[in-house]
């Protein structure tokens, strides 16, 4: 369950996104309609392009969606409903508590073939031109899993550094990028021609070998068993998704199996057309449930309306115990150094043990890796030398560099000073999108997603995209308290010892360091502000 630092949580994380989808009355002059002009009446585009290659038939089974997603149907005296197109489709990721991942369960020894991975459309990825940097691979994983992670990192680092950019350098920034990649996954399931094309290289899913689009889904499926089927279970982190369709509507009957079997995402119908505030009421319970009522209201009156016809929500939760927590009487008052004009106030907490650690002076900048009890899960904070811009390590930080820094720590006896901080963000991200290339799914008039409802309706746009997302961070941790009390009282004899004073901005990534997934990245500029 969630707790407020308090009560003695060392480390809570929630996000959200919302993905705003709506009917808009445009004439789509690229569709046709579908045979003898009837609504409803499946339909099959034909690749425009030898990279696409459609499915002649339905399935019994499609991904599910593990997002907040809200489409809208008009109130249109147009003959046929396919010839318009639709803004209302909303899509929310959020970081919650206690989850059932009965659903992962299911598929966590399933192969390729047992699963009838047939969406509308499949993307085939070019040959890359230059081949990555090899990296070793964690055992056992399957290849294309550990590929899907380094995807989703490098995605992780360019978003957040279109974040950073748009960003005073005094604020605070936090992400689940893992949630995000996951929502929009979900969304890639419905999506065709160059819409499917742009979310494969914005979110850097063209980079896995295995060609096919539609395998994408399983490698996520792999990848959620490791993540959130953990035997240690001095941790949490779970991930819950549901669909909120319109009742009235026939949603495509691959995307729901598919969203199911992968995501764990059911369909929950609900009446938007008549009932839009109870459905809205319905959904806030939802994810106030699965947050312990940490999230309340999150789609405030007038989100919805008569045109929502379904909104999908992705939900991720990690709460951690330090496996060295930081005793309580080392807690002092402190200064935090915002920038070089402006301290605040702050409460820091020291203690000394041996860290993962590397002080990279060339770089300007050291490196302090923290596990949570039962290790695998870690933070990692990269701290610039004082007088060093964050900015400018922001600027300069790409995947190889990270891996290069992370593979250079080493065991060290180490005094850390940090403060206690709690960062709470939220944004659209459809500008910050629309700038790494996703433009198509955001416009009313290029995007192609018709794989979401049954009669295969390419009038379907994401209108935008948000994300909220929490970190608490306090001095609590596992049951270590000898060995922490121990170090601390002899630290000023330790000759030995490194030191990392944590009272200027730091940027902040709590990852799964097995298969080096970045499950959430931000910057800590301003610990003060609450």
């Amino acid at each position: 369950m969630v707790a407020a630092a308090s009560s003695g949580s060392i480390s809570d994380l929630k996000s959200f996104l919302l993905l705003q989808v709506a009917w808009a009355s445009i004439p789509d002059a690229s569709w046709t309609p579908p045979v003898g002009g009837v609504p409803g009446t499946s339909h099959r585009e034909e690749a425009p392009t030898t990279q696409f290659h459609m499915k002649r038939k339905h399935s019994d089974t499609d991904l599910n969606s593990a997002q907040t997603a809200h489409i809208s149907l008009p109130e249109s005296s147009q003959p046929y409903l396919l010839r318009m197109r639709t803004a209302g489709h909303l899509l929310m990721l959020a970081l919650l508590p206690s989850l059932c991942t009965a659903q992962l369960l299911d598929i966590c020894n399933a192969r390729p073939k047992d699963l009838a991975l047939e969406p509308r459309c499949v993307y085939r990825s070019p040959d890359p031109e230059e081949p990555d940097k090899p990296t070793p691979e964690p055992r056992p994983v399957n290849p294309r899993v550990w590929e899907l992670s380094k995807a989703n990192s490098r995605f992780a680092l360019s978003l957040y550094k279109q974040m950073a950019l748009s960003r005073a350098p005094e604020s605070n920034i936090f992400m689940s990028p893992l949630s995000i990649s996951t929502a929009f996954a979900m969304t890639k399931l419905g999506a065709c021609n160059r819409t499917l094309e742009q979310i494969m290289k914005v979110f850097e899913f063209d980079t896995i070998k295995e060609k096919t689009s539609d395998m994408i889904h399983f490698f996520f499926a792999k990848l959620n068993c490791r993540l959130y089927r953990r035997k240690d279970k001095t941790t949490v982190l779970v991930s819950a998704n549901r669909l909120f369709g319109d009742k009235s509507l026939y949603f495509n009957q691959t995307y729901q199996n598919i969203s199911e079997t992968v995501y764990g995402s059911k369909l929950m119908p609900l009446n938007f057309k008549t009932n839009p505030d109870v459905a809205r009421m319905t959904i806030n319970n939802w994810i106030s449930n699965k947050t312990e009522n940490r999230i309340q209201d999150t789609l405030p009156s007038g989100a919805l309306d008569s045109n929502t016809i379904l909104v999908l929500v992705n939900t991720i939760y990690f709460k951690g115990q330090w496996k060295n927590k930081f005793p309580k009487e080392n807690v002092i008052a402190s200064d935090f150094y915002v920038d070089e004009s402006h301290t605040c106030q702050v409460n820091m907490m020291f203690q000394e043990i041996k860290f993962n650690y590397k002080d990279l002076p060339d770089e300007k900048v050291q490196l302090l890796e923290m596990p949570y009890r039962g290790d695998d899960i870690t933070m990692v904070i990269i701290l610039p030398n004082r007088g060093h811009p964050l900015s400018q390590v922001e600027e300069n930080l790409d995947q190889n560099k990270l891996n290069s820094w992370l593979d250079q720590m080493r065991e060290t006896t180490v005094s850390v000073n940090m403060p206690r901080f709690r960062v709470e963000d939220s944004f659209s991200l459809k500008e910050k999108l629309q700038q790494m290339g996703l433009t198509d799914l955001f416009s009313a008039e290029k995007a192609s997603l018709p794989g979401i409802l049954e009669d295969g309706s390419n009038a379907l746009f994401i209108s935008d995209a948000y994300h909220k997302a929490f970190l608490e961070v306090n001095e609590e941790g596992s049951e270590a308290a000898a060995t922490t009390v121990v170090m601390a009282v002899g630290r000023s004899f330790n000759l030995n010892r490194e030191f990392f004073q944590a009272d200027h901005p730091f940027l902040v990534i709590i990852r799964e360091s097995t298969l080096n997934t970045v499950l959430f990245i931000g910057r800590v500029s301003n610990p003060c502000e609450q």
